[in-house]
């Protein structure tokens, strides 16, 4: 008798095990579904936002426990999710990277959701572009969460002294370059104020890039759909020539790598490019007041880089339906907004559209509007290569060791090489 007792214990057990995301009750029943939920980033205000929206749905949903953990981006995050799949103890639900998207993809990581969202009734009422920036091909991935548009930030007090309109911000590129020329000044061949702060090196000027070349009609730095690469397309190399452009009519030598260079910070010029956290560090201290956001220029289109954190449904989670009603849960317009008041998350909602510009009619309008217009990372394995093959590019045409046309030619070599070896 008590070996039959041990071996039905085991069976248990071991059931329990395989399942890992069921809890079971001392007479075997099934009491709750848990699941693990991972984030990347470990800033305090939003991890105590994330425990308060844990304690809420919980409540609500009493059969279903959430896990809480979070890893730093970088290495950190991505050794951490490696290991999970790789281990069989991935997490259920992952706040992560619309760049995570072209790897773990096409590794079966992350789970498409189109059968979940065809009877999703908030699906209707989100931004239509967000759910465009989660899919992949025809299918749907990833529930936006954190928009991460980049705008233009100008200083009205600099245009004013410039003659400038400070209600009348440039909207296309001429409108720009001319804004540039007039703001320029130099003490002898020094450039001691500039208009529009164009950096000069650093790990994030693919994004400049990104803006320039897709406003100029390019789809991005390459196409996704079928791994064409786009950096030195006519186009393109027309957006390269004019950044070098503005460069060569006087800038501050800087390095995007970090916010803290920027010469706009520093009150050195009077329009650079950000997104919406950017902007709230920089209207401070001697700038409060005296700088406001743009809308995205346009080219031959508005067009802008657009990051999103998405909510991502793991491929091998055993709890699928309770990890997408834990997902549904956070897109919640009732959650969109508590995250908007917390921590300033735009909430991505058509029916709050409105009572987030009521907020702050001047800022909210153009976040919104760049949203709309936003391009993302391309999804591709291969992007962090694209990304620093672009830079390295970039550098060299804004130091005149290559032309635009030959450094952007030698960075499709280099990226098609990345493709071939895939």
């Amino acid at each position: 008798m008590k070996r039959r007792i041990a071996m039905l214990t085991a069976l248990v057990m071991t059931a329990s095990a395989l399942l890992g995301t069921v809890a079971y009750g001392a007479e075997g029943t099934e009491e709750k579904t848990r699941l693990v939920f991972l984030r990347a980033g470990t800033e305090p205000e939003r991890r105590d936002y994330w425990n308060g929206l844990v304690e809420r749905f919980e409540a609500e949903n009493p059969d279903i426990e959430i896990e809480y953990q979070e890893a730093p981006w970088g290495d950190d995050f991505e050794t951490k999710l490696n290991t999970g799949f790789a281990s069989g103890t991935a997490p259920d639900v992952i706040c992560f990277s619309m760049a995570s998207m072209g790897t773990r993809v096409p590794l079966g990581q992350y789970a498409a959701l189109d059968a979940y969202a065809e009877n999703w009734e908030g699906r209707e009422d989100f931004m239509e572009n967000a759910l465009k920036l989660g899919s992949v091909g025809d299918h749907l991935y990833g529930i936006a969460v954190f928009p991460d548009p980049r705008m233009l930030i100008y200083n009205k007090e600099l245009f004013q002294e410039a003659g400038l309109d400070p209600e009348n911000p440039p909207a296309t590129w001429e409108e720009l370059m001319t804004a540039h020329l007039a703001l320029v000044k130099k003490d002898g061949d020094q450039v001691v104020q500039t208009g529009f702060a164009m950096p000069t090196s650093g790990s994030a000027l693919h994004q400049y890039y990104s803006i320039f070349i897709e406003q100029n009609g390019v789809k991005n730095l390459v196409d996704e759909e079928n791994d064409t690469v786009l950096v030195n397309t006519p186009e393109a190399i027309q957006a390269a020539e004019f950044m070098k452009e503005i460069r060569d009519a006087g800038t501050i030598p800087w390095d995007c790598s970090t916010v803290d260079q920027n010469p706009f910070s520093m009150g050195l010029a009077a329009m650079t490019m950000g997104n919406d956290q950017d902007f709230q560090n920089m209207n401070q201290g001697e700038l409060e007041g005296k700088i406001a956001l743009a809308p995205p220029l346009t080219g031959k289109v508005q067009a802008t880089f657009c990051g999103v954190t998405f909510l991502f449904m793991s491929g091998e989670t055993k709890a699928p339906d309770e990890a997408w009603r834990f997902m549904e849960y956070i897109s919640e317009g009732e959650e969109m907004w508590n995250r908007y008041e917390e921590i300033g998350a735009t909430p991505l909602r058509e029916s709050l559209k409105e009572e987030f510009i009521a907020r702050d009619p001047e800022k909210n309008s153009v976040i919104y509007e760049a949203i709309n217009c936003g391009t993302g990372s391309p999804k591709v394995a291969y992007s962090n290569s694209v990304y620093n093959i672009v830079s390295s590019a970039l550098e060299e045409i804004m130091y005149d060791v290559k032309t635009p046309e030959e450094a952007m030619n030698d960075a499709a070599g280099e990226i098609q090489s990345e493709i071939d070896n895939q």
